[in-house]
């Protein structure tokens, strides 16, 4: 099936204020009266853009929404509350619509005073946390390639779980265990998942072909179904959706990258239905150290993409974003830079209601950072209190780096780092982790 005709993709965006901070439980509940005030803002400026109308529904939890209707009457987006933010659900469209279909969307976000980013006070723009699913599947049942084609499904489970860097890149900031997108070994039961996929493997092989509802049935005891915050989640994919609910996603910054994201995913399944039988799943021993620094994971896409027509050097703003610089405050070192890293977080409990999590409470003490330098023959010396890990120096391309993990001190979070030449200190700084800015 010709999946740039049939494969559709349907977004949840996510937008936030640019003043977050300053209205209690903005990003912590889902219903606010700040948030409403601002889904209406959202609602009546996409219905101002559409040439169509707005009105008050409930979604499928029972909480307020706005559907928006284009100038037909027929309806294209739903704003909708989300404990993290302000998420607005997209129509379904094929991949060479996905920008077309985006741009209204952030031009009545701006005009809404609505930002797809959190700011924070040390100058990053960040995730809104609240996630930006992709849904693939298709208008109809007769044309979801993913319905007609069940391996694909399974078949890109399999692929993305083996290449790191095409997801860390491009998801939220919650990476690991209890995030938003788990991957399938940032969970415990991986070998058992593994085995299942093994076993479909050999079943495949044998010549035995899964019908749609087989193919979730037999899954269905895995942490792909189990677990909702699974990347890719199969969730969806059975009687009635038959989609696949791509969790890996930050929320996009501009419409350009909703078609990004969505040609990427195609010329991967493209790829894969030329592929006889789906890969065995990997194992990343060192999946939450080196493989998790900016310029490792550019370095593994740059390669990966030598294999595809994808404009690379366009998808290098997903890494920059996941990898900020931090250039506040003053005293900002000329010769190299510091980065905020990724590492997993460290979760002090988690807050249900019934079998929802809707709340997580995070130890923000432990952090890692990256340090880029592209002076030659020079080495990086890190001092402060808490340091747990330092790595050795990397290099891709014309950039040295290090990172750290570290669990600061609030009465003593000063970084002291120096790169030194020749035995030489050329420059020095001191970082403070406290409020993330140069002293």
């Amino acid at each position: 099936m010709n999946l740039r005709k049939n494969l559709t993709f349907g977004f949840e965006q996510t937008f936030t204020i640019s003043d977050w901070w300053t209205e209690p439980g903005f990003t912590a509940t889902s219903d606010t009266p700040k948030k409403r005030e601002k889904m209406l803002d959202l609602a009546k400026e996409l219905a101002i853009e559409l040439k169509g109308k707005y009105f008050e529904s409930n979604d499928i939890w029972d909480h307020m929404q706005y559907e928006v209707t284009d100038e037909s009457g027929e309806t294209q987006f739903y704003v909708t509350m989300d404990p993290g933010s302000i998420e607005v659900k997209t129509p379904p469209c094929l991949v060479d619509k996905t920008e077309s279909m985006a741009a209204p969307l952030f031009i009545a976000a701006e005009r809404a005073n609505c930002v797809a980013y959190r700011n924070w006070w040390y100058g990053v723009q960040g995730g809104t946390e609240g996630g930006c699913h992709v849904n693939m599947g298709g208008y109809t049942f007769e044309t979801n390639p993913l319905f007609n084609e069940p391996e694909l499904v399974v078949k890109y489970a399999a692929y993305v779980h083996n290449r790191p860097w095409l997801h860390h890149p491009f998801m939220g900031l919650d990476v690991g265990p209890e995030g938003n997108a788990m991957r399938m070994d940032e969970k415990p039961e991986f070998l058992e998942v593994k085995n299942k996929f093994l076993e479909y493997r050999n079943l495949y092989k044998s010549g035995k072909k899964l019908a749609p509802q087989e193919t979730y049935d037999f899954f269905k005891d895995t942490n792909l179904i189990t677990e909702k915050g699974s990347y890719p989640s199969l969730y969806k994919f059975k009687e009635g959706l038959f989609l696949i609910e791509d969790r890996g996603q930050e929320s996009m910054r501009e419409a350009r990258d909703f078609f990004l994201v969505s040609e990427m995913r195609v010329q991967i399944l493209e790829h894969l239905q030329k592929q006889e039988f789906s890969e065995e799943l990997l194992e990343f021993p060192n999946l939450h150290k080196d493989e998790l620094t900016q310029l490792m994971l550019w370095k593994n896409f740059v390669q990966w993409t030598k294999d595809f027509n994808l404009p690379t050097e366009e998808y290098k703003r997903f890494f920059l974003r996941q990898f900020p610089i931090l250039n506040g405050g003053t005293n900002v070192p000329s010769k190299f830079e510091i980065h905020d890293g990724r590492r997993p977080r460290v979760i002090k409990d988690i807050v249900k209601r019934g079998d929802v999590v809707v709340a997580k409470n995070i130890d923000p003490s432990f952090k890692r950072f990256e340090i880029h330098t592209t002076e030659l023959s020079t080495s990086i010396k890190l001092e402060a209190e808490g340091i747990e890990f330092e790595s050795s120096v990397l290099s891709f391309e014309d950039t040295h780096f290090k990172y750290i993990d570290i669990k600061y001190n609030q009465d003593n979070p000063l970084l002291k780092i120096s790169l030194k030449s020749e035995g030489k200190v050329i420059e020095q700084g001191i970082f403070n982790i406290q409020n993330m800015t140069w002293e």
